[in-house]
């Protein structure tokens, strides 16, 4: 049986329900406030207003911090939202300065490693079968999609291991957003052309960014201004960074949900086993990333994640909650 503190006892029957009141109004007011400053964030990424006024961004970081801080004192759960959501954020923000160095934009390098394989060069191949074949329209979609499902997935990812795996969330965020940050250091590093912008540069002859020929297309038979919409949206979700292709996040999040379900939701390991290979076929068809990108991305996550189940112990109710799931 549990003993409590008879002084305890005393000072909480000695509060006044006005003071209980108070408190409880205050606790609530500040979780408003900290769920705002996390949504203003996700809002702010998904709009172009964090490009067009960068100082905009930074001053929300600083302000999202300060309704945060009282997290750090008191070690709640709910702090490693804000490590996500923020984490996530100014590596968007920072992604967009990556290529603002004096460091040279490389291309060459991944084109030759990609020609170490066997045959021609994985996107070269891909495209021209794409033409040769007249491969229907339906396949560029499901590329794209898959593409795009980037933008979604993680984030649901997020909120399953919150709800049913709260004994490992920890260590998907620190896997989720180490393996950005990691990837965010190459970036600043070694900034490197895309295969698309490769072919545009006459680098890689032949390759194309099927993803914007095929919205364009879509959209601008639906509206008048449909193509434009898309560019506008592209600009603000994805490309604030045209050269921040190595490694692939794209693959290394995608990879790393992977490898934390395959120690903590088993079920779902297969499934996303599957989507890695689909994510990493649509990088290539749709001539956003090399293989070797794809390679970079993934041992990212391999070495996060190393460190992550280093830190962050589940213990035995985190191998319990595995195995039943």
């Amino acid at each position: 049986m549990r003993v409590q503190d008879p002084s305890l006892e005393a000072s909480a029957r000695s509060d006044p329900p006005n003071e209980r009141t108070t408190a409880g109004r205050i606790e609530v007011a500040v979780l408003v406030l900290q769920a705002a400053s996390l949504v203003a964030m996700t809002a702010t990424v998904a709009t172009r207003v964090w490009q067009q006024h960068l100082w905009f961004g930074f001053l929300l970081v600083i302000l999202t911090t300060a309704a945060w801080a009282p997290e750090i004192r008191y070690r709640r759960e709910r702090m490693v939202w804000f490590a996500y959501v923020a984490g996530i954020f100014v590596y968007t923000l920072l992604r967009a300065l990556a290529d603002e160095t004096a460091i040279p934009v490389r291309t060459d390098y991944v084109i030759r490693v990609d020609g170490w394989l066997p045959g021609s060069n994985p996107v070269q191949w891909l495209q021209e079968w794409r033409i040769d074949n007249g491969v229907p329209k339906v396949l560029d979609y499901l590329a794209i999609a898959t593409h795009w499902s980037f933008f979604v997935t993680p984030h649901a990812g997020a909120v399953v291991a919150f709800v049913y795996y709260r004994a490992a969330f920890r260590r998907y965020v620190g896997l989720m957003v180490g393996t950005m940050w990691l990837g965010l250091t190459l970036f600043f590093l070694l900034p490197t052309a895309p295969p698309w912008l490769a072919g545009e540069t006459g680098d890689l002859p032949g390759v194309t960014r099927v993803m914007d020929a095929t919205i364009r297309d879509v959209l601008g038979d639906a509206t008048e201004s449909g193509a434009a919409t898309y560019d506008e949206l592209y600009k603000a979700l994805g490309e604030p960074n045209s050269v921040a292709a190595m490694p692939s996040i794209h693959m290394g999040i995608t990879f790393g949900m992977y490898l934390w379900a395959r120690s903590h939701a088993r079920r779902l390991a297969p499934a996303l086993l599957a989507y890695c290979g689909l994510m990493a076929a649509s990088l290539l068809y749709l001539g956003e990333h090399y293989v070797a990108d794809e390679l970079a991305g993934m041992t990212c996550a391999l070495l996060v994640w190393a460190g992550v189940r280093w830190y962050f112990p589940v213990g035995e109710a985190g191998v319990a909650q595995a195995a039943r799931r």
